[in-house]
């Protein structure tokens, strides 16, 4: 284990990529505390902000995201920011990680979500291989719900992509909605920070992202679906520049997408976002795939996912390594082999006054 970190994880948002890795310690610079909670260690860091691993008094663990200096003092990104929480708040669907606790006009805004034990599904493409037909489509269903959910709360993803979707044994579920679009319309949306991921993004996201709607979400959704199908995404450039025209220019990458899969993708990924299905329709195009005679409508990954994938999930719920095995139980995860011994506990970080950075030591600037 590599020094300063201290615990397997299992999350991953747009902020930092950290899903199945590790959490960093704290520095002397970051708060011991935020809002209500008990900051644990770093989850990872990116171009919006920082995102830590927190402890409710009760012991529930949350991730909590922050927001840059940069845009803390962005008005009408505060303005935006606050309007989204409120409507973040109010998505309660089962394949979503819900929003727990929020402070937009905090000095350093946060957004605090349920933390969810499993890997992403990029990892697990990347770890396992492209995912069948069938569990491509169970992902699917699941995904379209939660925009369902979302997109009924008034809000639009904008950064839907493997990363931003967590697989749990009964589902996806999909991170970080009501973040992105608290940039949109910002004087940062013109300098350094981009939203989206070009990757996964819609042609409109592109060209516009300050109006897009939730048909963009729709496109991610395709885009997604042929990575999970492929192991590689749809677009993929040099650099996003080379991404980006090749999206609006040439066309997705297709190569060993299942032709089973084609009218289901294709029809998401439309140039013209009318022409896209809506998620309640995309759910009634899978359901008889899913739910019909003679298959396993268990709903769960087993039902669904290759061996390993399934051990992977499993691991990541229990705190285990991939491959290890269950104490007791000899039998391994179904995974790569973990790295060696597991993950030490975290170890309580000293108390410091709430949303207060800790001090730092003497002689140390």
């Amino acid at each position: 284990m590599h020094e300063g970190r201290v615990e397997h994880v299992a999350w991953r948002g747009s902020y930092g990529e950290v899903a199945g890795r590790v959490v960093d310690q704290l520095t002397q610079h970051d708060p011991r505390r935020i809002g209500p909670f008990e900051v644990l260690g770093r989850l990872g860091a990116g171009g919006m902000g920082l995102v830590y691993l927190a402890r409710s008094a009760s012991g529930r663990r949350v991730a909590i995201k922050t927001v840059r200096t940069e845009l803390a003092e962005d008005q009408l990104f505060r303005v935006r920011f606050t309007r989204e929480v409120e409507a973040a708040r109010a998505v309660s669907g089962f394949y979503t990680a819900a929003v727990v606790d929020a402070d937009p006009r905090a000095a350093v805004p946060w957004l605090a979500t349920a933390y969810v034990p499993a890997p992403s599904l990029e990892e697990i493409v990347n770890d396992c291989g492209p995912m069948p037909a069938q569990a491509v489509r169970w992902l699917a269903a699941g995904v379209a719900e939660a925009l369902q959910s979302i997109h009924g709360a008034g809000l639009v993803h904008r950064d839907l992509k493997p990363s931003n979707v967590l697989v749990v044994e009964d589902g996806p579920r999909v991170i970080d909605f009501g973040i992105a679009s608290g940039v949109s319309n910002t004087r940062l949306t013109m300098t350094n920070v981009a939203v989206g991921t070009p990757a996964y993004m819609s042609p409109e996201q592109a060209k516009d992202s300050r109006s897009v709607t939730g048909a963009s979400d729709v496109f991610s959704l395709g885009s997604m679906l042929v990575f999970a199908a492929t192991g590689h995404p749809p677009f993929h450039g040099a650099n996003p520049v080379e991404t980006v025209f090749m999206l609006l220019r040439e066309g997705p990458d297709l190569e060993g997408l299942p032709d089973e899969l084609r009218p289901l993708i294709e029809s998401c990924m439309q140039m013209d976002p009318t022409a896209r299905p809506n998620p309640a329709d995309l759910q009634a195009q899978l359901a008889p795939h899913l739910f019909g005679s003679g298959s396993d409508d268990s709903g769960t990954a087993s039902a669904w996912l290759p061996e390993q994938a399934v051990g992977l999930i499993e691991s990541r719920r229990n705190g285990r390594p991939a491959g290890k095995p269950a104490p007791g139980t000899g039998r391994s995860g179904g995974g790569r082999p973990g790295p060696g011994p597991g993950p030490a506990p975290i170890p309580p970080p000293p108390v410091h006054d709430p949303v207060v950075p800790a001090p730092v030591p003497a002689g140390s600037v």
